[in-house]
């Protein structure tokens, strides 16, 4: 058995809990505490979870965030936002979201909602450069394996797709066969332009299917890139429909580093994507009726695209037009140091860090450090967290067993001048390289 680490002995947690890389990796993410956005957090899920369900019909929303001198705008957490947030919706269909935004029980019960997350990134998806290619790993997180905690999302769709089916007077004892059938007779009459051959009649066997292991296989190693790049909405569509038939009565789906798509591409290309967002998420089933999509946005993403979206009539995402209120959020990051320190409270005792032992509270910070650092970084939560990761490492080293002012201060401009060229060095990657 391993010696217990200085963090465990001393501080009683068993790892630092501030994330200390900028890019946010869905498989990855170990902690995630909303109240690092304060009261925005129920803004934005209000806005992006429970509207559509209100005003029944899907919304084309955006994120952004407002840096002066920063045209990019980074360090907001918009990217852990939309991924974390789709991970929670997912887990219990919404349940446990809509009734903390004061929606009685069975009312959320009987409204399940799903929502996915995928970036340009290609650091963090292999290149991903089109529409296409976004709408097929919008499919694979939402397949993606979960926690020990969390069941399987293939799984219970399936059980629930079957009762509906069976409350209809449809036999379903015959391994999905049912359920592909109903999926054909809703891409028919619906006008749903799937031509399921191929690759997709094998995909929609799997689907339907009890296996999703096997599911998760096929699509990782049968359905290639090429393909992807070319029908990955398709794939999309198929389980939109099939989540149609469980009873989910929303999907919201989360596209970040919109621009990225841009950033070696033609005005030509860049026209041509935009064009599938309206045409193919927007104006066509079975995302008409059910799926919103809210982009990522920044003063750059949005003057790269500004000229095609508006060629194309998309409505507007302008983060200054008081008409978009309603579909648009403007992170404005930590603004309030009460919100600060209960974000530094809640990552330290989170589930996944603190042992049995530990006490309510900062320690080993205390009020005063935690101010100073937040002074020295604000309203970035990129750099507040770096700064506080990089105090613990630091004070364990030196066997500190409280991080107070004394301790922080002569370090404090070192370790910000440290946080921001730790941000701008990640900034440089190998995008769609």
């Amino acid at each position: 058995m391993a010696i217990k680490s200085y963090y465990e002995r001393q501080w009683r947690i068993k790892r630092i809990p501030f994330p200390r890389k900028g890019a946010y990796a869905e498989s990855t993410q170990a902690v995630f505490v909303p109240e690092i956005f304060g009261d925005q957090w129920d803004e934005f899920r209000r806005k992006f979870f429970l509207a559509p369900l209100e005003i029944g019909q899907p919304l084309m929303g955006a994120v952004w965030s407002l840096t002066p001198g920063d045209p990019k705008a980074r360090g907001y957490g918009k990217s852990t936002l939309m991924g974390e947030s789709a991970k929670l919706v997912s887990q219990d269909f919404g349940l446990s979201t809509l009734v903390e935004l004061g929606i009685d029980e069975e009312d959320a019960r009987q409204h399940p909602i799903l929502a996915s997350y995928a970036s340009f990134t290609a650091a963090a998806y292999g290149g991903v450069g089109n529409i296409d290619a976004v709408g097929f790993q919008l499919l694979k997180f939402l397949l993606r394996e979960g926690g020990e905690d969390e069941d399987d999302l293939h799984l219970r769709m399936r059980e629930l797709a079957e009762a509906r089916l069976g409350q209809q007077g449809v036999s379903v004892d015959d391994r999905g066969g049912a359920i592909a059938s109903a999926i054909r007779t809703r891409c028919r009459k619906a006008g749903i332009p799937v031509d399921i051959r191929g690759k997709l009649e094998d995909y929609l066997e799997y689907l339907v299917g009890p296996d999703t292991e096997s599911l998760n296989q096929f699509l990782a190693q049968d359905v290639h890139t090429w393909h992807q790049d070319r029908n990955g909405l398709k794939y999309l569509q198929l389980f939109v429909v099939f989540a149609e038939l469980a009873g989910i009565q929303h999907l919201t789906f989360f596209v970040d580093q919109v621009e990225d798509f841009t950033s070696l591409s033609g005005s030509t290309k860049i026209q041509k994507n935009v064009k599938i967002i309206r045409d193919a998420l927007i104006e066509s089933e079975p995302f008409a009726s059910r799926a919103s999509f809210v982009f990522q946005f920044h003063p750059q993403a949005h003057e790269a695209l500004r000229f095609a979206w508006d060629h194309e009539d998309l409505p507007s995402l302008a983060h200054d037009d008081p008409l978009n209120k309603p579909v648009v959020v403007v992170l404005k990051g930590l603004d309030d140091f009460s919100a600060a320190r209960v974000a530094v409270e809640r990552f330290l005792g989170h589930a996944t860090v603190a042992v049995p032992a530990r006490q309510p509270g900062i320690a080993p910070f205390t009020d005063e450090a935690v101010r100073q650092v937040w002074e020295a970084t604000r309203p970035i939560p990129r750099n507040f967290l770096t700064v506080l990761h990089d105090v613990m490492r630091v004070g364990a080293d030196a066997r500190v067993a409280l991080l107070d002012k004394d301790f922080v201060a002569p370090k404090l401009q070192r370790l910000t001048e440290a946080a921001a060229e730790e941000a701008a060095r990640e900034d440089e990657d190998e995008r769609l390289a």
